[in-house]
């Protein structure tokens, strides 16, 4: 029954994702009418607030050796390696947000230029990072990690909605995210910054 409800919310949120409401019709990087669905509304502050526990987290947790808190270190370092690559793709493509843009090919806009840095999603990104590595993890302890996945997807729901990124920003930030999710979880210890009682530690055995 909770499979059943959650893949009924999947396939609710695709659909916000990758149909357009007046036209009813299956569509790639299309400005969405703006709903005010509290689903759709209340997605912003989320990254945020994941993000400032995951460190609060890795810093009362990562200094233990259990199965928590090694989790917890490799989300916190997919974490890191995802923004990194998304601000350096940001930077690179340009690409103007919806609210600000005539067409979604506008690529290599000009620096000077605002809201030119929508591809990837950072926000879609960061969640998937964070989620991904709990998901693994736990999927088969507990059918609840399942439970994980809306919240990238609502974040994808919601970024489109609010007009600040086209549907492939948020479908490329996902599995920018859930490539690093999957990395940092398949290696034993984090490649970017991990606690031991030791010190504080880099995947190149560098401590601080």
């Amino acid at each position: 029954m909770k499979k059943l409800k959650i893949s009924k919310y999947l396939s609710t949120v695709l659909y916000l994702i990758a149909f357009n409401n007046s036209a009813n019709s299956l569509t790639i990087d299309k400005k969405m009418d703006t709903s005010n669905n509290f689903l759709l509304t209340s997605h912003y502050e989320l990254p945020y607030i994941a993000s400032y526990t995951l460190l609060a987290t890795s810093l009362i947790e990562g200094n233990h050796e259990t199965r928590f808190g090694k989790t917890t270190l490799k989300a916190l370092d997919s974490f890191i390696w995802t923004n990194l690559t998304v601000e350096a793709m940001k930077k690179t493509f340009r690409r103007v947000r919806p609210r600000s843009a005539n067409s979604p090919n506008e690529w290599f806009v000009s620096s000077n230029v605002n809201d030119n840095d929508s591809f990837p999603s950072g926000h879609v990104a960061s969640m998937t990072s964070m989620v991904v590595p709990y998901f693994l993890e736990y999927k088969k302890d507990s059918n609840l990690a399942y439970a994980l996945l809306l919240l990238p997807l609502q974040q994808m729901a919601g970024r489109v909605n609010a007009q600040a990124h086209w549907q492939t920003d948020v479908l490329i930030a996902g599995l920018i995210g859930s490539a690093f999710g999957w990395y940092s979880h398949s290696r034993e210890k984090p490649l970017f910054l991990y606690f031991t009682n030791d010190g504080i530690f880099t995947g190149l055995r560098y401590k601080f």
